[in-house]
């Protein structure tokens, strides 16, 4: 085997993990980068926190090799809010409620969902109704996101093992199929019931299937008994529970200049490599295995560093293209929003579109206007049969569809979509009118709901 293969051959691996955990790294919220920026720090004995400057001059700190090694991790120079600025008060912070979205996110977070995979599963979850189901379909969901449709199609099914049994179904044959196959247990006339008889099931025309399917009508009746225990609406049952608080990931603030974007990096560590190890590591003395444990570890530290570097200023390029593109969004209010895609964005700041989808996963803007999630301002658009609508003309027929319907039972933001298909043809997804609704101040179905 040549040497450029075997090197080859060795590298990959190596570049595979690096870029994986700078991916990993894009995609946290500050809360959760803190948490692997600590675990970092636990692992690798080079890293260390840098600790306010204490005055001492060059010669002292050692060796020339030494300082080019501390001055490549010096302080980021991503803009900073000045010290004697106050951040903007959590009084109005957005909760997050732990319903049945909740609680599919959060075991998208712990289950076996990598990379791109977690991303798609984010859009399909915005994407089913409060009973469980998908409401839009997986050639909408790629437009709207940008993958494939064969992706969305894979994570989807991904989405469907989850809990409860029978989430994601596009329909009620599907609902219940998902859990026949989630018991492990099989029987025929259970699947075929399913597949093809569910309108005699519904008719309770159980002689109809007995003759259809040439078996015994007590193993209909069997059957039927077992399918009876299956959920028509496997997300009625999740209720909200206590609401937990959202810690923004970027400000946006009126200055002297304009609008201005500063990083919510208020108590995220700085980095840079031990100062004894690297010093270690220059030492000739040093026997040749602790010296390739050292320059191994060296490498992750500065690897983690650059991608810490890297995340941040990312984050703080697209959310300043964010502004630039909303501008008047922020200065006039939310009847402004305008059209914005991933690629817009990623041609601006010169990046990939998939980078933009990552560094906007799950985080959040806090703006005058109050805080959104930074996808909030990622739209294409809605169309009519007569051509391009405005963000304001769809947000006012929100609120008057919304003024008009019977307060003992509200309207879901899937009915409200229907209504504005049907009445005023306007092709528009759940996920958009429940971004319309938050941006308008109008709660959710539950929340408006009163009680007679």
């Amino acid at each position: 085997m040549k040497l450029e293969q075997k090197l080859t051959q060795r590298l990959q691996p190596l570049l595979t993990q690096k870029l994986k955990q700078a991916l990993n790294l894009l995609i946290l919220p500050k809360l959760e980068l803190r948490e692997a920026i600590e675990q970092e720090l636990a692992e690798n004995p080079i890293l260390e926190v840098l600790e306010e400057e204490t005055g001492e001059t060059k010669e002292e700190e050692g060796t020339q090799e030494l300082l080019e090694w501390l001055e490549r991790y010096s302080p980021s120079d991503q803009p900073r809010r000045p010290p004697d600025e106050e951040y903007p008060s959590y009084e109005n912070t957005l909760k997050e409620e732990m319903d049945l979205r909740g609680f599919l996110r959060w075991q998208v977070a712990v289950s076996d969902f990598e990379g791109e995979e977690r991303l798609i599963a984010e859009w399909i979850i915005g994407e089913i109704d409060e009973n469980g189901y998908l409401v839009s379909s997986v050639e909408e969901i790629s437009s709207t996101c940008g993958y494939a449709v064969e992706d969305v199609e894979r994570v989807l099914k991904k989405v469907q093992r989850l809990e409860p049994d029978g989430v994601g179904a596009r329909d009620l044959k599907e609902c219940l199929l998902i859990q026949y196959e989630a018991e492990g247990i099989e029987d025929p006339t259970v699947k075929a019931i399913i597949l093809e008889y569910l309108d005699l099931l519904m008719k309770n025309d159980l002689r109809a299937i007995s003759k259809a399917l040439n078996v015994p009508l007590d193993e209909v009746k069997r059957a039927v008994e077992r399918i009876k225990k299956y959920d028509p609406k496997p997300g009625r049952n999740y209720g909200k529970e206590e609401a937990i608080y959202v810690v923004p990931d970027v400000y946006v603030v009126k200055g002297e200049n304009g609008l201005e974007v500063y990083l919510n990096d208020e108590d995220l560590p700085e980095l840079r490599l031990n100062r004894y190890y690297v010093d270690l590591y220059l030492d000739g003395r040093v026997d040749a295995k602790t010296k390739r444990y050292i320059k191994n570890k060296i490498r992750e530290a500065e690897w983690f560093i650059r991608c810490i570097r890297q995340r941040q200023k990312t984050l703080h390029a697209v959310a300043k293209s964010i502004v630039n593109f909303q501008k008047d969004f922020f200065e006039k209010g939310v009847k402004y929003l305008r059209p914005l895609t991933l690629k817009d964005v990623a041609r601006e700041v010169g990046i990939h579109e998939s980078t933009v989808s990552r560094v906007t996963h799950n985080k959040f803007m806090s703006t005058e206007q109050g805080l959104f999630e930074m996808k909030f301002f990622f739209s294409k658009g809605l169309e009519s049969e007569d051509g391009q609508l405005s963000t304001s003309l769809v947000m006012d027929l929100i609120r008057q569809i919304v003024e008009g319907e019977d307060r003992r039972r509200p309207l879901t933001d899937d009915e409200i979509a229907s209504i504005l298909r049907e009445r005023h043809k306007i092709r528009i997804a759940r996920r958009t009118v429940a971004k319309y609704r938050e941006a308008l101040n109008i709660g959710s179905s539950r929340e408006r709901r009163v009680e007679v």
